[in-house]
């Protein structure tokens, strides 16, 4: 019996390090409730201690990828924030109006 749930949890942490690959988000929540009932389980059975350590293994490695696309999310948001930042930043003209330090997109500026 916990053979065979050893098994699907080793598919479930595949299927689970695919998913973060390609960065399909939508299928991880499911895929985490799945993983965690079959924990449940699978805590019930004494586990040989190599295949413990690979499981820990596996989930380890997808630990360390999920952290590593939270860690490139947060950077992209901070650029997205610094680009918007940017982009809303002004200045003072001689006649001390207010102006965008960029034009405003979608607008031609005609000078003289």
């Amino acid at each position: 019996m916990s053979e065979r749930m050893i098994k699907q949890l080793r598919t479930l942490l595949d299927q689970e390090k695919q998913a973060l690959l390609r960065a399909d988000f939508d299928s991880l929540e499911e895929l985490a409730e799945r993983k965690e009932t079959l924990v449940q389980k699978l805590s019930a059975h004494p586990l040989h201690d190599s295949k413990l350590a690979e499981l820990r293994d596996a989930n380890a490695h997808n630990q360390a990828l999920l952290a590593a696309i939270a860690k490139g999310i947060s950077g992209v948001r901070g650029i997205v924030m610094d680009h918007h930042k940017a982009r809303n930043t002004s200045f003072y003209q001689k006649d001390g109006t207010q102006s965008p330090l960029l034009p405003r997109s979608g607008k031609l500026a005609h000078r003289a």
